[in-house]
């Protein structure tokens, strides 16, 4: 099967609303203050390029990669994402909420002070990423994996862990406060902070 490869291109302030693209690879293009809403795409692979202002709010996305993309004041909000990578990717002051990401690797992502209230990451990898001074209240994590995380003064207050690989730092730099957990989590969430268990002496 052939792909339609694009390098090097500029298509700013283009209108992409409501398309549907497959098979396609973007590699250093930009894409800014371009409208890219409600567009749908499967396999397609954006790589190096910058979404600074575009528009992808109800945009969905199917076995697709944004691999170290720029996406700053970017309107992601309604968007969807399903068995996509965003490795390496760096997000700032966007408007994502609400967003939908299952089963997606965020790994090495930057996503440090984004306002990701009841976002969905479920069974996502964020391996390495960085998550300071994020917002993740309500949101739902269960079955990611946080290992290496980066969550000085990150907010999981409310968020749903259950099943979420956490390394023991992550318990002592974010706020979980009344965060979902399973049993295995609460375990480690006492042992991070010295707690002990079983009346041992």
């Amino acid at each position: 099967m052939s792909v339609d490869v694009s390098q090097d291109e500029r298509f700013d302030f283009a209108d992409f609303s409501n398309e549907n693209w497959s098979d396609r690879e973007y590699v250093d293009c930009s894409f800014i203050e371009s409208d890219l809403s409600e567009i749908r795409t499967r396999g397609v692979t954006f790589t190096n390029c910058d979404f600074s202002g575009a528009n992808l709010s109800r945009s969905s996305h199917s076995a697709s990669a944004f691999r170290n993309c720029h996406f700053e004041r970017t309107h992601l909000n309604k968007a969807e994402m399903t068995d996509c990578s965003l490795l390496g990717t760096v997000i700032s002051n966007s408007r994502v909420r609400p967003l939908t990401l299952i089963d997606c690797d965020l790994s090495l992502t930057s996503i440090g002070g984004v306002d990701l209230s009841g976002v969905v990451l479920r069974g996502c990898r964020l391996r390495e990423a960085n998550l300071s001074d994020s917002t993740l209240i309500g949101a739902d994590l269960s079955g990611a994996d946080l290992t290496g995380v980066r969550a000085i003064g990150t907010k999981l207050d409310k968020a749903d862990l259950r099943g979420a690989r956490v390394d023991p730092v992550l318990w002592l730099q974010a706020s979980v406060v009344d965060a979902l957990v399973d049993a295995g989590q609460a375990l480690e969430f006492a042992a991070a902070h010295g707690l002990r268990i079983g009346g041992q002496g």
